[in-house]
């Protein structure tokens, strides 16, 4: 088949590449370079977790370990080293029985992980530079760490290119239209045809499904880069992953990256935005970051401040991932809704996007298909909890 690919974040790219190894003729188009500074999909980390996903313990830490694996197989075709495997440290006030944080720690170590379950003096005579408050759980996974995304994506695009992906960066599609014949994708004054067309678009998918845009939620998201009076302190082989929810706006961060700063972000969801908002950092946020900073990273807190910057996450009404055909056509397909925790897996997501564009069964990515999902309001109070953490219903 020839399939169009609208857009080159790492649900686009990964669909390219899978679709390619398949023997389909593809195009990928992007609006701006690849990567593109904008991108949700480009930022300077995104964390690698498998922990926190007690509403579906299954899908997730399946499609995360084998995304850790597809990550390496792609760092070593390419030569360049993003993934980094620091592990990672997660902190809550309940750690009970029911749980997100027990059922996903149960989980995990039912499976064979090597998990560590840290009281609040533990994780602190391990991780010095974190403060805890008594009575605080801290649950720590090596497995886990970070990518460096915009590097990921640069890769993922080598490898599409590679692989006979037609590229075309700085190519704005203006739109995606079913025939009967196949789609019609619209750029630069021209249309080209496709059998299926996969749109990849991430905040900017309402600009070409209207439907599905009206459903979902762009919301800025602000972190601050902190180059910390002591590197040594803060590097990776001393510091992991860390997250912290002592106020509801969970807190997290990234060790010492490549550019010489850490990084701090919280996930609680920012405000509602169009997606070419304006990316610096505010003042308020910054100073929300550094009181947090003074209670629980206060070396860090000492530290000089880089940069104030944005990215934007696109959030499901469940925080889940939307895979699927788009209702009422045939052959337009949406994958994207990355919902703040989409990028880690973009090593196992091709197989789930091109098989459903195949019409294959593929269990991983029945958790993603649409149904009646966009009918659903968004869950009170999982602005901070966020939906993918909610355990299963009894």
């Amino acid at each position: 088949m020839r399939i169009g690919v609208v857009g080159a974040g790492v649900f686009g790219l990964a669909a390219a590449i899978e679709a390619a190894a398949r023997g389909h003729r593809v195009s990928v188009f992007e609006q701006g370079a690849i990567p593109h500074p904008a991108a949700s999909s480009t930022d300077v980390a995104k964390g690698m977790r498998r922990m926190w996903y007690a509403s579906d313990n299954e899908t997730y830490v399946e499609l995360a370990e084998q995304a850790g694996v597809q990550w390496r197989a792609w760092e070593q075709r390419s030569g360049d080293r993003f993934f980094h495997q620091v592990g990672s440290l997660r902190g809550a006030a309940d750690f009970s029985a029911g749980s997100p944080m027990r059922a996903s720690a149960d989980f995990l170590i039912d499976r064979g992980a090597e998990i560590a379950v840290l009281s609040a003096k533990e994780a602190g005579k391990r991780f010095p530079q974190l403060r805890f408050a008594a009575g605080e759980v801290c649950v720590y996974d090596p497995w886990a760490g970070y990518i460096e995304s915009a590097r990921a994506i640069a890769v993922m695009a080598g490898i599409a290119r590679e692989s006979g992906c037609r590229m075309y960066p700085s190519t704005p599609v203006t739109g995606v239209e079913e025939r009967a014949s196949g789609v019609e994708v619209a750029y630069r004054g021209e249309r080209d045809r496709f059998d299926r067309v996969v749109v990849a678009a991430g905040p900017w998918v309402g600009r070409l499904l209207p439907a599905v845009g009206a459903k979902v939620r762009v919301t800025r998201q602000q972190m601050l880069l902190i180059e910390p009076p002591d590197r040594q302190v803060f590097a990776g082989d001393r510091l992991p992953v860390w997250m912290i929810d002592d106020d509801g706006a969970g807190w997290y961060g990234f060790p010492l990256l490549r550019g010489g700063y850490a990084k701090i972000a919280r996930d609680r969801l920012g405000e509602a935005v169009d997606p070419d908002v304006e990316r610096a950092g505010t003042a308020d946020f910054r100073l929300d970051a550094i009181e947090f900073m003074q209670r629980r990273l206060p070396e860090l807190a000492a530290g000089m401040v880089v940069e104030g910057r944005s990215c934007l996450y696109t959030n499901t009404p469940d925080d889940h991932f939307l895979v699927d055909r788009v209702p009422g056509t045939e052959r337009i397909f949406v994958a994207g809704g990355g919902s703040g925790h989409g990028f880690k897996f973009g090593g196992a997501l091709g197989p789930v996007i091109v098989d459903a564009v195949e019409e294959r069964p593929n269990p991983l990515g029945d958790r993603f298909r649409i149904g009646n999902r966009l009918a659903a309001a968004r869950t009170a109070g999982t602005d901070h909890a966020r939906g993918y953490a909610q355990p299963p219903p009894a």
